[in-house]
């Protein structure tokens, strides 16, 4: 491969980085507090990572104590398009609680001197899986990852949907592996829930980040004889991809992700007229239209209940009594705070991002 043919795909994918950006934020990131990242030759296998104390080529970013103050964004992502010194991102596959916007295949050619496994016998199995997902109605995209054997299959969701049933779809389809001539099944994203909190994480298309290679996008068109899409016509490939609706993904077995809404109990649901009186008492009344507001909410979220008072069985027992004689339903009251997709708490400032404001606020705070 030429430096001149580098030269010009480092020139086209860095022209088409704003584009890109844009599109994995809108289409692909599940996560932004954390993601995956090869380190810049310079650092690898080196011990100038000190922070971390990591030896190796690839990290989740950020560094632990660096976590909940730095995120992922538009200015990042560009950045791994416009790479050239192997410090590429991978994104997360799922969410804290449970959701996923894409899923992916990575068939690997994970020994080279491996006769049994070659990079032919691995396109063609791709290339079938590919075509099954057409077959079905997807819109996929098959990425020739390192030029040397290795392939990764993407199909984007139009919704996050639940991760477990996202992973059962993919199982089942590469559940045909050695009758496709592979000796041992493919990776799979989402990887395997619940053995790690923060999920597996999977390389964004662009420049590899070992090789001197840039992705390219597997043609299908009938009236182009070239098999791989490059540079330019590799991206606008990308961004032309048609995410998968949920009516298509609910006939497959692929489920919509009930976000859970957090909330507290004494002062939203519970009166809390009388105070405190402890863990096990609870005195007073709802709030005026809470129980026709909860009815209403469960019917597009998971609803739960976390309180300072749910922190021992005794202040559980007594909440779910309490919604009982007050014929209220929820899903779940829990002892410890669950993730969500928000938290509705009667003592709470929200962060705006100006800190400013935001000390104004809790200085102003039911004066």
């Amino acid at each position: 491969m030429s430096q001149a043919y580098l030269d010009q795909m480092h020139s086209e994918w860095r022209d088409r980085a704003p584009e890109l950006a844009h599109w994995v934020l809108q289409h692909l990131v599940n996560r932004t507090d954390v993601w995956g990242r090869y380190l810049p030759k310079r650092n690898r296998d080196a011990q100038a990572d000190k922070k971390s104390g990591f030896k190796g080529n690839a990290i989740t970013a950020p560094f632990r104590d660096e976590r909940g103050k730095v995120f992922l964004n538009a200015a990042s992502l560009e950045k791994h398009f416009k790479a050239t010194d192997g410090g590429m991102l991978g994104i997360h596959s799922a969410t804290s609680d449970g959701s996923s916007r894409w899923f992916a295949i990575d068939i690997d050619l994970h020994d080279e001197q491996d006769l049994s496994v070659t990079p032919e016998g691995n396109f063609v199995a791709a290339r079938e899986w590919y075509s099954g997902l057409q077959k079905l109605g997807f819109d996929p995209l098959l990425f020739d990852s390192n030029g040397r054997g290795g392939f990764h299959l993407w199909v984007v969701l139009a919704e996050p949907m639940d991760s477990r049933s996202v992973r059962a779809f993919a199982d089942r389809l590469v559940s045909d592996y050695r009758r496709r001539g592979l000796d041992q099944a493919p990776d799979l994203f989402p990887g395997s829930l619940g053995s790690n909190h923060l999920g597996s994480w999977l390389r964004l298309p662009g420049r590899h980040h070992t090789h001197p290679h840039y992705t390219r996008v597997y043609n299908d068109q009938a009236w182009d004889d070239r098999t791989w899409l490059e540079g330019h016509d590799a991206i606008d490939r990308i961004l032309a991809t048609r995410p998968a609706p949920p009516a298509l993904l609910e006939t497959l077995g692929i489920d919509r992700k009930i976000k859970t809404v957090c909330l507290d109990f004494d002062g939203v649901i519970h009166s809390y007229r009388s105070g405190w009186q402890g863990a096990g008492t609870i005195p007073d009344p709802p709030i005026h239209g809470v129980k026709d507001a909860i009815r209403h909410l469960r019917k597009r979220y998971r609803i739960v209940i976390h309180s300072s008072r749910s922190a021992t069985e005794e202040g559980c027992d007594a909440i779910r009594q309490w919604l009982t004689r007050h014929d209220i339903e929820v899903d779940d009251v829990c002892a410890h705070k669950p993730p969500a997709f928000v938290y509705v708490d009667d003592r709470a400032v929200r962060f705006t991002g100006d800190w400013e404001e935001t000390i104004a606020h809790i200085n102003d705070f039911r004066r």
